[in-house]
């Protein structure tokens, strides 16, 4: 038997942000199953995908991470939502977990713990 790897989405407006996620990820043996730009474009993919994880901007055009976390809460429930952003300064009520873009290499070490918690 084989164990899966965790599956994330990314959510952020800014392309270079995705891609470097998306590598970061992809080194880690994370399985990306769908990239976003606004929260209008996330839900779909995490009604299709029910991801482990998905890494959400708050400053987006369209919805906000706020508002798309609410959603994303109801359609993929057993998804963590971790907080990505540079204008905030700690978690925010809506997300599981959180992180300032400065601290970007931090990210799937994060997702790492995160998987060892949800293990337990």
């Amino acid at each position: 038997m084989t164990s899966r790897s965790p599956t994330v989405l990314i959510v952020d407006d800014d392309p270079e942000i995705r891609h470097v996620l998306k590598l970061l990820f992809e080194f880690e043996r994370f399985e990306i199953v769908g990239e976003a730009a606004d929260g209008l474009r996330a839900v779909p993919l995490a009604i299709e995908h029910h991801p482990d994880f998905v890494i959400l901007d708050y400053l987006m055009p369209h919805m906000d991470g706020a508002r798309t976390a609410e959603i994303l809460h109801e359609v993929a429930p057993a998804a963590r939502v971790v907080a990505f952003s540079a204008v905030l300064t700690e978690r925010p009520e809506w997300a599981d977990a959180f992180l300032n873009k400065e601290r970007i290499n931090e990210i799937a070490p994060l997702l790492g713990r995160l998987v060892t918690e949800k293990a337990s």
